[in-house]
């Protein structure tokens, strides 16, 4: 069996060993995003970019479809209701003609 001393040298040696391959990790780690961060920089301003102009498209496309609508409600709006053949005034409250006397 190991004794309580066997175990903590262990311990401590299996720690040392982790912390140095973590401390490695951590170096490569760095030089990694280090190299992407730059990458990653140029390729955002490039996406932001394309993003408001794209935004500006879309907006002017919006404006011009709201312009279109428009027209067409103005158009509506001039344009005689097809009339019935009997307008409210002459029919009941329900639609049906009252009764002559």
């Amino acid at each position: 069996m190991f004794t309580s001393e066997q175990v903590k040298q262990a311990f401590g040696t299996a720690q040392a060993k982790a912390a140095a391959k973590a401390k490695e990790f951590e170096t490569e780690a760095r030089k990694v995003l280090e190299a992407l961060g730059d990458r990653a920089q140029t390729e955002l301003k490039v996406l932001i970019s394309a993003a408001k102009s794209d935004t500006r498209d879309r907006i002017a496309d919006l404006g011009a479809e709201l312009e279109k609508l428009g027209r067409k409600v103005q158009e509506l709006a001039r344009t005689p209701a097809a009339t019935k053949d009997a307008s409210p005034a002459e029919s009941g409250p329900n639609g049906a003609q009252p009764p002559v006397n």
